[in-house]
């Protein structure tokens, strides 16, 4: 046991510090999306005579810089104002479980920022104990944004695919004959803390072929048909526009 922890343990549950209570962790981790939920469960044994009234439960989320509150229960009554900003009105106990046992955690409508190490600590009057938890919030590249343009240079093509996601995917294109392409990437952090990813390569605009490009961590793919179909033409506001007419084709996910 760290000794960070038993200082916590110290501050929370003295004088019951020789720990005849045991917990165990329902899983060690947990993998789930952005937007959806997460139930992550601590088992303490031997159940109090009493378990509403002498169960002291708390839930951490745990880094080597800082730590951050997700829920208290102190006696039987849910202590809010603890409670990190970052998870009031999305973290619960599930409290009708705790008679048979169970100090499950419910926490709603994930973050990426909810990646992380959860810690249990468990205290009745017959002892107390932790297990730490591991959760990753994930974000699978799903939609993926093609376009097509007209090199200024001329004579080729800038097919460009967009989609965003986490954690950091690579991208691959190839042709028709499934041989491996050179690519442009470049990466921006959203406020969402997703990664947008947007790559490009050039093609000769006198050359039929297919071009695909996939992001390896979802399988969402996109692909480019050469010639293709559905060209709009515009014209750009800038001067050098002006004079080249630009050919654009943006559609999703195939």
């Amino acid at each position: 046991m760290k000794w960070s922890n038993v200082f916590i343990l110290q501050v929370m549950f003295q004088p019951c510090l020789q720990v005849s209570l045991t917990t165990d962790a329902e899983r060690t981790s947990y993998k789930t999306e952005l937007g959806g939920d997460v139930v992550m469960g601590c088992r303490f044994f031997p159940l109090s005579q009493h378990p509403y009234e002498d169960l002291t439960v708390s839930w951490h989320w745990i880094s080597p810089a800082r730590s951050r509150e997700v829920y208290r229960m102190d006696r039987g009554q849910e202590q809010a104002s603890f409670r990190h900003p970052d998870f009031r009105g999305r973290a619960r106990l599930l409290t009708e479980q705790i008679k048979d046992g169970w100090a499950k955690l419910q926490v709603s409508r994930l973050r990426i920022n909810d990646t992380g190490t959860y810690q249990c600590i468990i205290g009745t009057t017959n002892g107390a104990d932790y297990k730490e938890i591991k959760l990753s919030v994930t974000a699978p590249f799903k939609t993926v944004t093609k376009n097509i343009s007209k090199s200024a240079r001329g004579g080729e093509l800038v097919l460009s695919c967009q989609s965003e996601g986490y954690p950091l995917s690579t991208v691959t294109w190839e042709d028709a004959h499934r041989r491996d392409l050179n690519a442009s990437a470049a990466v921006v952090l959203t406020e969402d803390r997703l990664f947008r990813i947007t790559t490009q390569i050039r093609v000769a605009s006198s050359q039929r072929n297919n071009y695909t490009c996939s992001f390896d961590s979802s399988g969402s793919s996109s692909t480019f048909l050469i010639p293709g179909l559905c060209r709009k033409e515009q014209n750009t506001p800038t001067k050098k526009a002006e004079e080249e007419k630009i050919f654009i084709f943006t559609e999703g996910l195939e």
